[in-house]
């Protein structure tokens, strides 16, 4: 009888202590949960950081075209502003292959010369690839090889001829910059800066600039009175 009785004490003891530990369970998951915080990790920060030397003395070739077109039915000076397709990926192929990195001209005007001295700390040699007047066959033809080969260009647009027959639309403009293409300014109508007046020269300089940072002197002509507008 008495062995009987033990059984039964064990047995509300065994569910007194099962019990207890289940509400507390409850009690601290309930707890846990409505006071948790989210675990931060702290950003290891790395200590190796590369301080790349600023470049002081450097030469930067530029190369300039015009169309980028097959122009065997075109006039003397038609084809001497042209380059074929063809030739021109030749170009970029060559330059890629043996270690030229492109930057925008506006980068050699930076003070500090971050992208130049990095091309040069990445034992690369830097080069400028310009594209003048906005011609149609820039968008359609030289942007895909840049694209293709991973280079950037220098846009140079004559503002007043946007949209026209032959001409880059904006769209097509806006395009070319999202992508990281320089836009640069290359008056309102190209003419020869230095004979018109100083205020016509003024105004081609200055309207056509938009957003443009880089300016290319029509036909390349230009002088003091020009360089100082």
């Amino acid at each position: 009888m008495k062995h009987f009785y033990a059984e039964i004490i064990l047995f509300y003891v065994l569910l007194a202590v099962l019990v207890a530990t289940g509400l507390g369970f409850f009690i601290w998951h309930k707890y846990s949960k409505n006071n948790s915080s989210p675990i931060t990790i702290p950003l290891i920060q790395p200590t190796n950081k590369v301080e790349i030397p600023k470049v002081s003395q450097y030469q930067v070739p530029i190369l300039m075209y015009h169309y980028i077109r097959d122009a065997s039915g075109e006039s003397e000076l038609g084809k001497n502003l042209s380059v074929s397709p063809q030739n021109f990926e030749a170009h970029v192929k060559y330059l890629k292959e043996n270690n030229y990195e492109t930057l925008k001209l506006v980068d050699l005007s930076d003070p500090e010369k971050k992208t130049l001295s990095k091309i040069i700390f990445e034992k690369k040699k830097p080069i400028v690839l310009t594209f003048d007047d906005g011609y149609a066959d820039a968008y359609s033809q030289a942007w895909p090889i840049l694209k293709k080969y991973d280079f950037v260009g220098t846009f140079f647009i004559i503002r007043n001829y946007v949209g026209k027959d032959n001409y880059m639309t904006q769209s097509q403009i806006n395009e070319l910059a999202k992508a990281g293409m320089e836009i640069g300014s290359h008056s309102l109508t190209h003419p020869d800066l230095t004979k018109i007046s100083p205020d016509d020269a003024q105004s081609q300089i200055a309207t056509s600039k938009e957003n443009a940072l880089t300016f290319c002197y029509p036909s390349g002509k230009y002088n003091p009175a020009i360089v100082k507008l």
